[in-house]
């Protein structure tokens, strides 16, 4: 029983379910352009994604650890082992990159690494001080997903593409707001300027229902104008999805730990599920 909980705590909490997230962008970044899936190529993702967020975790898990919340806890398991195992994940990154990749990949790549682990070394900290602009780092970080699939796939960065990043910034704005308040106290004793300390938790949901109603726009106007496959529209729907657990959060003793790690780092599977279904029925 015990090794399950391990097994599962290391799972979710441990940064795997979040970076088979990222896959999971990257696999519908492949089903928008109808480009053959490079298998390989969402390795990169999932490798990329652990090294930049177990690096940041482990860096910030003495602080971390202050809010007593099931993340570091579980970490802190094999803190003494964190960074060999993050350089593991930069190692088989790199690995993957240079065998597989074109010169244009390889440079957006180590270029996209290099953003993510200097954002730990102290720039994050400072960016959580300014409002908002930790907040357009991150999204915008995530959002190079995008055009780094492109160049990998020797495709162009067109105006579909472009609109897809669009959708990406904007979801990754939700979740990353979402995330700042379950540390709302922790944050607010650090003297950092979040924006749901600076609104509030309840004014903080109102505005994430607001953006996430935003954030389809992209991909509704895009299916119209045919910038993107009609049958993309059915990612529209995962305004529905976010509206749930923002609501949700409303509600009193709620657990917003697990609504975080695994409701809101889950939202991205459905992306490749929706455009298949879309495909499958209008394509």
């Amino acid at each position: 029983m015990k090794n399950n909980d391990f097994l599962w705590s290391e799972f979710i909490y441990g940064g795997h379910w979040l970076g088979l997230g990222a896959v999971s962008i990257v696999l519908s970044s492949f089903l928008l352009m109808s480009s053959q899936i490079k298998w390989e190529f969402l390795l990169i993702a999932y490798f990329g994604t652990k090294c930049i967020y177990n690096y940041n975790h482990f860096k910030e898990l003495d602080v971390d650890l202050l809010s007593n919340s099931k993340r570091p806890n579980h970490l802190n398991k094999y803190q003494n082992y964190g960074y060999f195992i993050v350089s593991i994940y930069a190692f088989f990154y790199f690995l993957f990159l240079l065998i597989f990749g074109n010169f244009q990949s390889i440079i957006f790549g180590s270029m996209l690494l290099i953003i993510g682990i200097f954002f730990s070394l102290g720039i994050k900290e400072f960016f959580k001080r300014i409002a908002g602009v930790k907040l357009i780092y991150t999204a915008f970080s995530w959002a190079l997903i995008i055009p780094f699939t492109a160049f990998y796939t020797s495709n162009n960065f067109d105006l579909l593409l472009l609109t897809f990043s669009i959708f990406v910034f904007l979801r990754v704005i939700i979740t990353t707001i979402f995330f700042d308040i379950k540390d709302i106290e922790i944050d607010s004793k650090r003297g950092l300027s979040t924006i749901p300390i600076l609104l509030g938790k309840e004014k903080c949901l109102d505005v994430l229902q607001i953006i996430n109603l935003i954030s389809i726009i992209p991909i509704v106007l895009g299916a119209l104008f045919g910038i993107i496959p009609t049958y993309a529209f059915l990612l529209a729907f995962i305004f529905f999805y976010s509206f749930y657990y923002i609501q949700k959060t409303r509600s009193k003793n709620i657990d917003i730990s697990n609504i975080s790690f695994i409701l809101v780092d889950g939202e991205f599977y459905y992306w490749p599920f929706l455009l298949f279904v879309g495909f499958v029925v209008f394509g």
